[in-house]
């Protein structure tokens, strides 16, 4: 008996199925205002894809910004993946959701 990986053909990884398993079933069922559900799919369409699985930022428009960067690993194990994650995602910030640096000012003052 063989998965769906397994028929998917060639290992190629299922992209738009994955998108909305994550964007439909999993989460998107918990999303009633419209525009959160658009929000949840664009942030579905930055990171699923074949970039994530390379060294690319994975901070939407951190290039405007200096100093703040996540890149995501090369494949490794779970353990160097939970790893990196410790040591390059230390701070908090807005940057990491694609919104300007100053974002979280009212929050960060009440």
């Amino acid at each position: 008996q063989q998965n769906y990986m397994e028929n998917s053909g060639g290992g190629k990884i299922p992209w738009q199925d994955l998108k909305y398993i994550f964007g439909e079933i999993m989460y998107g069922g918990h999303i009633v205002n419209d525009f959160d559900r658009l929000l949840a799919n664009e942030y579905l369409n930055f990171f699923m894809k074949d970039d994530l699985l390379d060294e690319t930022e994975m901070y939407p428009f951190a290039e405007d910004e200096k100093g703040l960067s996540f890149m995501s690993p090369a494949p490794t194990s779970f353990e160097k993946y939970i790893d990196h994650i410790d040591k390059n995602m230390s701070v908090d910030t807005p940057i990491a959701f694609g919104l300007h640096p100053n974002a979280e000012i009212e929050f960060r003052t009440q």
